[in-house]
């Protein structure tokens, strides 16, 4: 569904420019005869201006759907880090996390080190190499 909307209003925003720029070069050309401007106006206003209009704005919701969708993808990460952190009986470890919310490895270091940062965890590393973090409760 999202591809028909995405090629819908690729298709109305390349005609309905197409119509606009067409209509402005025989509106601006001194070789055209009054009648032919006076059907470019009608073409411009009637099929171009619509048109783009109308892609624009199937354009923008799936702009609006997209930043929904991320919204709540990062609400959904908080609830999981909010729940992890209330168990508090064991270390958050980046691999612990990204299994918990179901995310990747770098969407979960990403996650923590700016979760860190914000309520200022302490850091402590595992003999392997990982990062446990300790945050303040």
């Amino acid at each position: 569904m999202k591809t028909l909307k995405k090629l819908t209003a690729g298709f109305f925003l390349m005609i309905g420019l197409a119509i606009i720029i067409l209509g402005t070069v025989d509106l601006s050309s001194s070789k055209t005869t009054q009648d032919d401007k006076d059907g470019a106006l009608a073409a411009l206003v009637i099929f171009g201006v619509p048109a783009t209009v109308f892609g624009g704005w199937i354009f923008r919701g799936l702009q609006q759907e997209n930043q929904q969708k991320i919204k709540q993808l990062s609400q959904s990460k908080e609830q999981v880090f909010l729940q992890v952190l209330e168990e508090g009986n064991k270390p958050i470890t980046i691999t612990s996390f990204a299994l918990a919310a179901q995310i990747s490895i770098e969407e979960s270091k990403q996650y923590l080190d700016e979760q860190a940062l914000k309520l200022n965890a302490d850091f402590d590393s595992t003999e392997e190499g990982g990062i446990i973090y300790k945050f303040p409760k």
